[in-house]
Parts: C-alpha cells; structure tokens; sequence
C-alpha cells in the first residue's frame, strides 16, 4: 500500500484532534492531563527544524507529521474545551505592580468602550451611573493607554514584548463601565483570559475577538441588548444569554464554544458554511443546518444566531453551565 504524503499529515492532525474530545468524554483523560497539551508548542519549531534538515532525504516528511501531531494535540485539547491557550503562550504576572486609577464620565445618550489587550487578563464589570473606571496591574505599573474622545473610551496595551504581545509581562485590568448611557462595547484579546458581566447595563453592539485564550461573557442581567458578534481563534468560550430578544453571530476556529439560554426562550442558529465543527444542541429540531427550539415562532423572546466554525465545537447548554 502506498500512502500519499501530501495528505499524510492532514490524517494525522485529524485523527489526533478527533480522539482527544471522546477521550475525555469516555474519562481516559482529565481536563487537568488536556491543559497540559498547549504545552507541547516548541514541538511545532522542532518539527519545522527536522524538516529542514531532512529537506533532501526520503525521511523529509517526518518533520511535517511532527508538527501535524503537534496541532492535533493542541486543536482536540481546544476542541474539548480543556486547554486555557493563553497559559502556555502569554507571560508571567510576575514583577507587575499596580498602576494608578483612571475614571472618567460619559456625558451623552451612547457611549462606545474599546478595548484592546495584548497577554493578560481583564475583568469588565458594570457600575451604576455614568462613570468608568480602569484599574490593575502591569510591568512598571505603567498602565495602559487610555484615550477618550467625547463619549468614546478606548483602553489599549502599552506594553510590546513580542509578537501581541506573547511573551511579554502578562497584565491584569479591572475595567467597570457604566450602566448608563446606551453603550456599545468592543473587546480584542489577543493570549489572554477575559471575564465580562455586563449586569444593568444597556447594551447596543457587544463584540468580543479572542486570540489564544478563554472568555466568559455573562449577559443574563443586561438591561438591554441589541446585538452579539464573537470571534474565536484557538480557545474556548463561554456566553449566557439574556431573556431578551436579541442576534448574534459566533465564529469560531479551532475552539470551543458554550452556550447557555434561559428556558422558555425561543432560538434559532443557523450552523451553514462550517467546516469540521461538531454541534451539540439537544432537544433543537434540525432542519437544513437551520436549529431552533420547538414553538420558535410563537415564542415572545427569540434569539436568533448564526453559528459557524473550523474545527470547532458547539455545546448548548452544558452540564458545567457556561461561566468556567
């Protein structure tokens, strides 16, 4: 039998990321042993090294199964939803120290929050009234760059250290934004963890981007929601929805995906153009890649989503919920 070496490793990366979500199921491994698989990354610049040693030699395909082997570990770890992907990749919080408080006010009807996080982790929180405050702590306590541009907040990192960061002093930020005014919130992490509960607040867009890393985003207490846009590159992530009608679109690639929807609510996803994703929405009626709960059409609370992935998982409603 003679195998095609072309698509040797694309055997190898799929066999690997398939069987380590039904090992975990079956119990063989704990989530413990699949945290530890994002470790083994420095093995993908040593399969690249083989390869080009062995570039002119009939053994030059082993670099590439040792590099396919490697993404297999990682991406069935993510897939399983045990693999925190900042943990091996972002710095240590070591040395950091606090940096001084930043408050402000938003003054008008609508507000935007930006923020923007290179290695690090961030906590947003809500707080009554109008006021925003950023806090935490950083290499030199420093602190982040902070812009305001009328009822504009923008929070950036400051600290380069390598590529978004990676490899740099990992940060920690406290942001609490207000429950007033009407505020459209923006975040992008790239190597880090987010944790956001938007309780009381009245939201229009909210679109959280991650990067290597994990996310909980609690919106079952919001006072109003418009719109959810979610992006997900290697990491997993967890989201409660509000009993309020809302959209919303979640894109995930070589992740995991949690969602949790209050009982009696109707919804719909719609799961076209994924390639190698797995959806796990029991008691949904299927039809045509088009999900929704029975009654959906007279439900007087609808969340309609759009779900798409590569090799990712979906899971509706999970035993752990979705807020770990």
């Amino acid at each position: 039998m003679h195998v095609r070496r072309g698509v040797l490793g694309w055997g190898v990366f799929l066999i690997l990321a398939g069987s380590i979500p039904l090992l975990v199921r079956a119990g063989v491994l704990t989530d413990a042993q699949v945290g530890d698989l994002w470790t083994l990354w420095p093995m993908i610049l040593i399969g690249l090294g083989v390869g080009l040693l062995l570039a002119r030699t009939r053994f030059s395909f082993v670099g590439g199964l040792v590099v396919a082997a490697t993404f297999g570990l990682i991406v069935g770890g993510l897939l399983s939803g045990g693999v925190n992907a900042s943990a091996g990749a972002c710095g240590s919080s070591e040395g950091a120290s606090a940096f001084p408080d930043q408050t402000g006010t938003f003054a008008g009807a609508d507000a935007t929050v930006d923020i923007e996080l290179d290695c690090g982790d961030v906590t947003v929180s809500t707080a009554a009234g109008s006021s925003w405050t950023v806090a935490g702590e950083d290499r030199g306590g420093r602190g982040p760059q902070v812009d305001i541009e009328g009822d504009r907040l923008e929070v950036g990192t400051t600290d380069g250290g390598g590529l978004f960061g990676i490899f740099s002093t990992r940060s920690t930020w406290r942001i609490a934004i207000p429950t007033e005014p009407l505020t459209n919130f923006e975040l992008d992490a790239n190597a880090g963890t987010a944790a956001i509960d938007l309780a009381g607040a009245r939201m229009g867009f909210v679109h959280v981007g991650l990067n290597a890393g994990t996310a909980t985003v609690d919106l079952s207490a919001v006072g109003a929601m418009r719109e959810l846009e979610v992006e997900l590159t290697a990491g997993s992530a967890g989201i409660t929805f509000p009993n309020l009608s809302m959209t919303g679109t979640i894109e995930a690639n070589a992740g995991s995906v949690r969602l949790c929807v209050p009982a009696g609510v109707g919804l719909r996803i719609e799961t076209g153009g994924s390639v190698a994703a797995s959806y796990d929405f029991h008691d949904l009626v299927e039809d045509e890649s088009v999900w929704t709960t029975l009654g959906y059409a007279e439900a007087p609370v609808k969340i309609d989503l759009r779900a798409d992935g590569t090799a990712a998982s979906f899971t509706l409603d999970p035993e752990g919920g979705c807020d770990g």
